[in-house]
């Protein structure tokens, strides 16, 4: 089966493309100016992360005339993002209609991508998108509009360097690449963290588990084989959809029994983040007073997402899948081969266990940003009216380019250049990236605010730029014949030798 990203009916399709972006004049012609450190070219802006967020945001820099620019992941070809790896959904939460990545261009849509595979009938027929098949339409997103991807590089470390004849500091990048480990080195002006969902942290583990043998046990952001769990009875301490995934997961791979134990006493019916997509919450959160912001942000985050529809048609018919409501929780032991623990104080007893305990944001788990860490200032745990939902010194503040606030003097030039476009940016900025109704408003309003940094830190160079630009818009000859009107008198007219016919 040919790849979806790579279908003969896409050739149309990229030919629709290449017409839409040149009606619109797209991408604008490079503007900025080459530089040199160490022998590298300085990169206008990295981008590391090579999913959704990562893609979309090196494709508005594409089109703003910023072509100085390089996308980084750690994973493999094909693997970028969580769509082909830990992800477990059959298909996506988001309506299919949503216009996503696109950045307003109908042909970079996904109704465009599948249709042109499909068929319009194929489309009317589509309820929710397939997870893989999303990751398809990623993969063509990126061959359809060249961008550069460097796989295999893991960011290592992100320090501030002056590069002479630079007026502000660039970032010095180091990456541990490939499975061997060889280190490669690169200079940007500007850095974009698309890191995703665990890109400020990593998944939410609580401290029991850090002594427990990790044969009894994985997380469910892990990528691990669920054939191994056939037979087997599996627990999973969460109820949010990747517990349910996992669920589903576990059973069609043959365990034996599953048993999820939920700390809510129900699912939520109604997705309020649902309500929250329109182009005022896009545009205006970031503009409302931290009393608003308290109040909207504390009435979404009270509300639990309910789990998706997708989700629940695959468990319907669901054998051998125990639900516990009202549960905590503790005392996990390994114990003659089984994992032993306490639910509501009563004992249970599993062969294997999935902690379907989402993410937690903490930079301490980062080493790549430590160096950053003494500089970045933080929201603190009373912020927004007692409404955010982690500790003090956790969440970052961000100005309006997704760029890190600084606590101190030293840190502002630096940490101005260094931008976090991932979820961590709800509370100063809005759901405008990490989610598909959101990415392009964010992604334009990351590359606007870097755009005018770059013009700002080389205005000279654009002022001399501007100053040597000799395309001549129209020639003597044709302006003699409007000169012949000037008026008896007037300083053009006394200057006879303007009105001379032009040299044959």
């Amino acid at each position: 089966m040919i790849p979806s990203f790579s279908h003969p009916a896409l050739q149309a399709l990229q030919q629709q493309l290449e017409d839409e972006l040149d009606f619109l004049c797209l991408p604008e012609a490079p503007w900025m100016p080459g530089r040199i450190f160490n022998r590298h070219p300085i990169l206008d802006v990295a981008i590391i992360g090579g999913g959704m967020a990562g893609l979309t945001a090196a494709a508005a820099m594409k089109f703003a005339g910023i072509a100085n620019t390089r996308i980084y992941d750690g994973a493999p070809a094909g693997a970028e993002g969580p769509w082909a790896t830990h992800a477990r959904m059959q298909t996506l939460r988001s309506p299919k209609d949503l216009t996503g990545p696109a950045l307003g261009i109908p042909a970079l849509t996904f109704r465009a991508w599948y249709t042109r595979i499909h068929g319009r009938a194929g489309w009317e027929a589509l309820d929710r998108i397939p997870r893989l098949v999303w990751h398809d339409y990623l993969q063509w997103y990126r061959q359809a509009l060249a961008l550069p991807v460097n796989i295999h590089h893991r960011l290592q470390n992100i320090e501030s360097i002056q590069a002479p004849g630079l007026a502000v500091p660039i970032a010095r990048l180091t990456f541990s690449v490939g499975t061997e480990g060889e280190q490669h080195v690169a200079y940007a002006r500007h850095v974009v963290l698309a890191t995703g969902m665990d890109g400020l942290g990593g998944a939410n583990i609580p401290a029991a588990f850090t002594n427990l043998e990790r044969r009894f046990w994985r997380h469910s952001s892990e990528v691990f084989d669920f054939a191994a769990l056939a037979s087997r009875h599996i627990a999973i301490v969460g109820g949010g959809d990747s517990a349910l995934d996992a669920a589903s997961t576990a059973l069609e791979a043959g365990a034996a029994r599953v048993d999820i134990y939920v700390r809510s006493n129900d699912f939520s019916q109604i997705n309020y983040w649902k309500g929250f997509t329109h182009s005022g919450h896009r545009h205006g959160y970031a503009l409302l007073s931290k009393e608003q912001k308290a109040q909207t942000l504390g009435f979404l985050l009270g509300n639990a997402t309910p789990p998706a529809r997708g989700t629940l048609q695959r468990l319907r018919d669901a054998k051998n899948l125990y639900i516990h409501f009202g549960q905590e929780t503790d005392g996990f032991l390994a114990q003659d081969d089984k994992l032993v623990f306490h639910s509501n104080g009563k004992p249970q007893a599993a062969d294997f266990l999935i902690l379907a305990t989402g993410y937690k944001t903490d930079l301490q788990k980062r080493p790549e940003l430590h160096g950053l860490l003494p500089h970045i200032r933080f929201f603190e745990a009373g912020a927004l009216g007692g409404q955010l939902p982690e500790a003090s010194q956790t969440i970052p503040q961000l100005d309006a380019d997704f760029s890190f606030q600084s606590a101190t003097a030293e840190g502002e030039p630096f940490l101005s250049r260094i931008h976090c476009f991932t979820g961590q940016a709800l509370l100063s900025v809005g759901k405008v990236c990490g989610d598909i109704p959101g990415i392009s408003v964010g992604a334009q309003k990351l590359t606007q605010g870097i755009v005018g940094k770059l013009y700002q830190a080389e205005h000279e160079w654009q002022y001399e730029a501007l100053t040597r630009y000799d395309e001549q818009e129209i020639t003597d000859a044709a302006l003699h014949a409007l000169r012949r009107q000037t008026a008896p008198g007037d300083s053009l007219a006394e200057a006879s030798v303007l009105f001379d016919e032009p040299a044959q």
